[in-house]
Parts: structure tokens; C-alpha cells; sequence
């Protein structure tokens, strides 16, 4: 079997597609790793600092601030 410029050519392009589409899942997903990851920091940081000032959990349950992070 013979192979012309064009398949390895064509070859090269599908590997680097390949390489470049593996490379931008990846991104995306650690992406939104990081980002759940620094949601629950945040919430975590909150109900922190509302158990000291509301030491009843029932009362800090009720009041539930909610975090909406701006678009």
C-alpha cells in the first residue's frame, strides 16, 4: 500500500483535531470543577460564620441565605 501526501496529510489533521477537541473537554471540565468547588467553599465559609452568630441550628435553617451567583 502506497501512501500519498494527501492521507498522512489528512492524517496529521485528525490527530491534531483530536488532540485540540481531548484538550478543550478537559478545560471545560476542570472548569466546572472549580467552580462547584468554589461554590461549596463559599457556602461553607457562610454557614461558618452564621453558626457563630445563630447557634440554633433549626432558627439558621430557616433563615437559609441563598447564593446566586451573578451572571
Amino acid at each position: 500500500m502506497v501512501m500519498n501526501g494527501q492521507y498522512t496529510e489528512n492524517f496529521r489533521m485528525d490527530t491534531f483535531s483530536l488532540i485540540v477537541f481531548v484538550t478543550l473537554v478537559l478545560l471545560v471540565s476542570t472548569l466546572i470543577f472549580l467552580s462547584l468547588l468554589f461554590r461549596n467553599l463559599i457556602r461553607k465559609q457562610i454557614d461558618d460564620q452564621m453558626k457563630e452568630m445563630i447557634p440554633v441550628k433549626a432558627i439558621r435553617e430557616r433563615i437559609g441565605i441563598k447564593i446566586k451567583l451573578r451572571k
